[in-house]
């Protein structure tokens, strides 16, 4: 589960000489240095040009730059990526990087690859001098993946953050001059880009000639980079296919050609389920073979039961689409602003919340430890938003990051290890959450389900991702994913995840097999799943829902409530079962020959009674 991070990229200042001819103690600036990045975006491209606009100024006439020295700008990686992500994405940067002057004409630049990570270097050499009437300029052009995300019309843009020791303006006291320095940075869109969903941090909009330029204050850039959201409404395909194993060496395949029961699995696999809170949608296109039966478990998720052959490798294969929606931008989220008591006078009193607050293996919320770090965390908070975002920094804080461990078997750790320094990833950060918010006496639980969503498919197996979900009154689950560093907390309706299934217990698994066969451990190689985002006109009516794939008006909540299906279970996946069928239909024919045999006589003794009165007479 990788760990989704905001871009970061740092400006080099260079230490610029000066020649002067007298000492003027200066009241406003002497120099003024402004870099001007504009991010833009056209509809339908799966990239942004990236456009950085250099000016050096003098303001002061007194004083001049002389032709000496170099400009140098930084093109970063996205320091998390895989090395083989960043080399691809470097060529494709370094194809299309133009340098001009004012004139427009094409600078001489020389360019240094850095440690994939740490990103690439730019140098211009300055060949003009800067006077008050002359300002330097220059423009770096270039285009990225690296920015972006889009997911069918769905489409989100980042911008870089400044590094937290920023200059803004520096001083110089032998000669008494001041230098100022802007960073101005503006992400533009056009006209046919879907609505604006989410944005952060504040910003002014301006439009001109088709675009709309969203800027955003240098000061709130600083270690934030702003996040533009476009789209209320993603359309996702899923495809899940199970490469089911071999766990019958004993029956040959020949018998069970004529006799399926004698060896068969039974698998309960979790379909994706739907949602409220994003009005998560699920449709069927194909689904082989067809499940035995659907239900719905406590927590709501939705679980099949598929028969497949035990003595041969086998597959189930699912397809189909999912629809997510939010709402359009807005400023604030007031439902949150709730009094913490009144929230905790709400929890009480409604007592099917009581499950969601019990400690667990994993959410230790009852430990001495945990209690208090939840406690620390609400003192002086009023409302119910202030211990949610106190939260989310704190795990952010404590936590680390660990990549090796997300490419690994990944071994749960629970909360308690991870804050005591042990190695996290997704399912850590949300696992410490969870046991805060308990201890808090906030009713939570894990969401599993596929984020890092893009509209492209590939043959590498995607990664389930954990998140957290608090029950607020009067709105219902929501959802928070503390697995960010950045003061953009992900809390709310989020569109670029397809949430799958959500857990109250320690186990973050709805896989299980019926077997005859000695299975201890149920594998999940061969377990694929594959979401992405689609840009395409699918008549979703014409597909089926949860309820067209059983023939009941709603799903029952327990599967083996279903006599039938219980009976097929037991038939098929217990020795008893198993016993039953292979001997019921020998007892039945030996009943059968019995009652025949016993026919016969009795018709036998009857004829030949008849016979003897016959000669008797």
């Amino acid at each position: 589960m990788k760990k989704l991070t905001t871009i970061l990229s740092s400006s080099l200042l260079i230490l610029l000489s000066f020649l002067f001819t007298n000492k003027v103690f200066a009241s406003e600036e002497d120099f003024l240095v402004e870099t001007q990045t504009e991010i833009s975006y056209a509809t339908g491209n799966d990239h942004v040009t990236v456009t950085t606009k250099y000016t050096r100024s003098v303001k002061n006439s007194n004083f001049y730059f002389p032709a000496a020295g170099e400009k140098i700008f930084h093109i970063p990686d996205i320091s998390t990526a895989s090395h083989e992500h960043i080399a691809q994405e470097r060529q494709y940067k370094i194809q299309s990087i133009t340098v001009k002057d004012d004139k427009g004409s094409n600078l001489d630049y020389s360019l240094k690859e850095n440690d994939p990570g740490d990103g690439i270097y730019i140098t211009i050499p300055n060949e003009r001098a800067t006077t008050s009437s002359v300002p330097y300029k220059m423009t770096l052009s270039y285009n990225s993946h690296d920015f972006i995300t889009v997911v069918g019309k769905f489409v989100n843009i980042i911008g870089t953050s400044l590094p937290r020791d920023t200059i803004f303006e520096q001083k110089d006291e032998q000669n008494g001059t001041l230098t100022k320095f802007n960073y101005l940075l503006s992400i533009i869109v056009d006209e046919d880009i879907q609505p604006l969903s989410k944005a952060y941090p504040s910003f002014s909009k301006t439009e001109e000639e088709g675009k709309t330029l969203y800027t955003f204050s240098q000061t709130d850039r600083i270690g934030n980079s702003p996040y533009l959201e476009f789209g209320t409404s993603v359309l996702y395909r899923f495809e899940l296919e199970y490469q089911t194993p071999k766990t019958d060496n004993l029956i040959p395949e020949k018998y069970s050609k004529f006799l399926g029961v004698l060896s068969t699995n039974i698998y309960e696999i979790s379909l994706p389920r739907e949602f409220s809170e994003t009005n998560q949608k699920v449709f069927f296109e194909s689904i082989s073979p067809s499940p035995k039966s659907l239900h719905k478990d406590s927590e709501g998720n939705i679980l099949a039961l598929f028969e497949v052959a035990a003595n041969k490798r086998d597959k189930i294969k699912i397809k189909g689409y999912i629809t997510v929606e939010q709402d359009e931008w807005e400023e604030n989220q007031d439902f949150l602003e709730i009094p913490f008591n009144s929230y905790l006078k709400n929890i009480k009193e409604t007592k099917s919340l009581s499950r969601y607050l019990l400690s667990t293996k994993y959410w230790q919320s009852s430990n001495d430890t945990i209690k208090k770090e939840a406690e620390t965390l609400m003192k002086d908070k009023e409302t119910f938003l202030d211990i949610i975002k106190a939260d989310y920094a704190f795990v952010n804080e404590v936590l680390e990051y660990d990549s090796a461990k997300a490419t690994s078997e990944n071994e749960r750790i629970g909360a308690l290890e991870a804050l005591s320094g042990g190695p996290s990833v997704c399912m850590e950060y949300s696992d410490l959450m969870i046991a805060l918010l308990r201890a808090q006496g906030i009713p939570s639980r894990a969401a599993i389900g596929y984020a890092n969503l893009t509209s492209i498919t590939s043959n590498k197996d995607q990664v389930r991702h954990q998140w957290v979900q608090i029950w607020v009154p009067e709105y219902g689950w929501l959802s928070v994913d503390p697995t960010f560093e950045s003061k953009n907390m992900k809390i709310g309706k989020m569109v670029d995840r397809v949430l799958w299934e959500v857990f109250n217990e320690d186990s973050l698994s709805n896989i299980k097999i019926y077997s005859t066969n000695n299975i201890h451990e149920l594998s999940t190689e061969g377990f694929v799943v594959k979401v992405y985002g689609v840009n395409e006109d699918v008549d979703l009516a014409n597909l089926r829902t949860h309820i067209d794939l059983t023939e009941k008006e709603e799903l029952p909540e327990d599967s083996f409530s279903q006599i039938s299906v219980l009976a097929n279970t037991i038939l098929k996946t217990t020795t008893l079962g198993k016993t039953i069928v292979v001997t019921l239909p020998i007892l039945i024919v030996l009943s059968l020959l019995i009652g025949l045999i016993s026919l016969v006589l009795y018709i036998y003794r009857k004829f030949a009674g008849r016979k003897k009165r016959k000669k008797s007479i």
